[in-house]
């Protein structure tokens, strides 16, 4: 249940600039200082409008723009509430939860022995080499070259159409993405994200001092119409986006949608950062973003993702004449990707094994969603044949917030689907479950049918059967 409006009047007096701002500004202050706690009601505007003397429209535009700030979220019928944080408050588990339970909360791929006897292996090889000091040493920033070379062979064994002297060599996807905006973006630029995404966009994109605009999705990701209206409406610099097995939704743009951004973006000069961490899990998928607009498209993957999470080492393919941007980027980030564990992911791609556990972990995946199928029978949710994770639609009368603290309560970790939101609203009494991060199908089968049961029944019922 939500609290009666808070009587929250903002001190303007000593703020200079149009009153709506001033209003925002004071919101956003006292939101980061905790004067103003997350899921807290608000004044109405005609409310606030009264106590400051000022018009009912000052009031909303105010509103309009922390909502566009991402402070706050209205909900019809309800109010204007002071927005649960990312990764805050509505993707953790509640203290005094079970924290050793099934893990369905973090996109981590299955691994077994295969991982544990390759990576055994190529560390033994790398400390008998001769080149054991080199690994040891500083590497060019982006890269040794023929870690770069890997890199490249990688990716194109993706889809990509590029090649070593466009390749560089990353500390993860993350770090792939740091590099990107940094070189190519400045403090104010707006850049455009889809309205559910990876959440991670959100606070590197606030560290860079950027403005990020979400866009509408539907079943194929990114709306050809809505980026349209925003290149229009915001002269963005750069639009973030997942074309295949979009997280948290599952969506794979077909090819005439990718043909569609593509123009888009080259008729706005606008950069694509195409993250494209999981196509190695479908074997159909149409070509990336960057073989359609090559000169304006940075591609990203990440070796955490495919082979093991802790093999921080990403890839990323640019346009010629931007990889000197990204290397200077990487050498103000990280310096340099570290050398010996580009050499072990040299190594499986070189030796293939890269491409042997990539189609493990898609098999792996197709079984696990066919587990899920099976069990959530009767259940709304958005999955794909071997993808690691599923978007899944709360029957009412559930809530994320409530089904993320009473699966707590049950040991089995889930992520509320307001965790991945960009714009208010967005992922609203969704959860997205990671299929892989269990340790085996057991886990799985397990986990998913705690779920099932729970959600089976009502929030209060289902809290009180721990």
């Amino acid at each position: 249940m939500h609290s009666q409006p808070m009587d929250w009047v903002p001190d303007l007096s000593d703020r200079p600039g149009p009153k709506y701002l001033s209003i925002a500004r004071a919101m956003a202050e006292d939101i980061a200082t905790g004067a103003l706690q997350p899921g807290t009601q608000l004044p109405t505007h005609r409310e606030l409008a009264y106590q400051l003397g000022v018009t009912v429209g000052t009031v909303s535009r105010a509103y309009a723009e922390a909502t566009r700030r991402g402070l706050i979220d209205g909900e019809v019928g309800r109010g204007t509430f002071v927005r649960r944080r990312i990764g805050r408050d509505m993707g953790e588990i509640p203290a005094g939860a079970n924290r050793g339970g099934i893990d369905f909360g973090l996109n981590f791929p299955p691994m077994g022995d295969m991982e544990r006897d390759a990576f055994s292996d190529a560390l033994k090889e790398i400390a008998d080499s001769r080149d054991l000091m080199t690994l040891m040493a500083y590497a060019p920033h982006g890269g040794a070259p023929r870690h770069r070379q890997a890199a490249a062979d990688w990716m194109r064994a993706l889809g990509v159409e590029t090649d070593a002297g466009r390749s560089i060599v990353t500390t993860g996807g993350q770090n792939g993405m740091l590099a990107a905006f940094a070189a190519l973006v400045q403090a104010g630029d707006t850049i455009l994200v889809e309205k559910l995404t990876y959440p991670g966009i959100v606070p590197l994109a606030e560290m860079l001092g950027l403005k990020v605009q979400p866009v509408d999705m539907d079943a194929e990701g990114v709306r050809p119409d809505s980026l349209e209206e925003a290149c229009r409406s915001f002269a963005p610099r750069a639009l973030y986006c997942m074309p295949t097995l979009q997280n948290p939704t599952n969506a794979v743009m077909g090819e005439r949608r990718r043909e569609d951004i593509a123009a888009i973006a080259e008729r706005y000069n606008l950069i694509l950062v195409e993250d494209d961490l999981y196509r190695f899990l479908v074997a159909d998928a149409p070509p990336p973003l960057a073989n359609y607009l090559p000169d304006q498209t940075i591609f990203i993957t990440s070796a955490a993702k495919q082979l093991a999470p802790g093999l921080r080492i990403g890839g990323v393919s640019a346009p010629r004449a931007m990889v000197p941007k990204l290397e200077r980027a990487m050498r103000a980030s990280t310096w340099m990707a570290a050398p010996a564990m580009a050499e072990v992911f040299a190594l499986w791609v070189d030796r293939g094994i890269a491409g042997v556990l990539a189609r493990e972990k898609a098999e792996e995946m197709r079984v696990r969603q066919a587990a899920a199928s099976e069990i959530l029978q009767g259940f709304e949710f958005a999955g794909h044949p071997t993808s690691m994770h599923l978007w899944l639609t709360l029957p009412e009368p559930w809530t994320d917030r409530d089904a993320v603290a009473v699966l707590g309560e049950h040991g089995v970790i889930a992520s509320s689907g307001q965790v991945f939101a960009t714009s208010p609203g967005a992922g609203r009494n969704r959860l997205r479950l990671s299929l892989g991060n269990p340790k085996d199908l057991k886990i799985v089968r397990h986990g998913l049918g705690v779920i099932a049961e729970t959600l089976a029944g009502a929030p209060q019922q289902a809290a009180s059967i721990v």
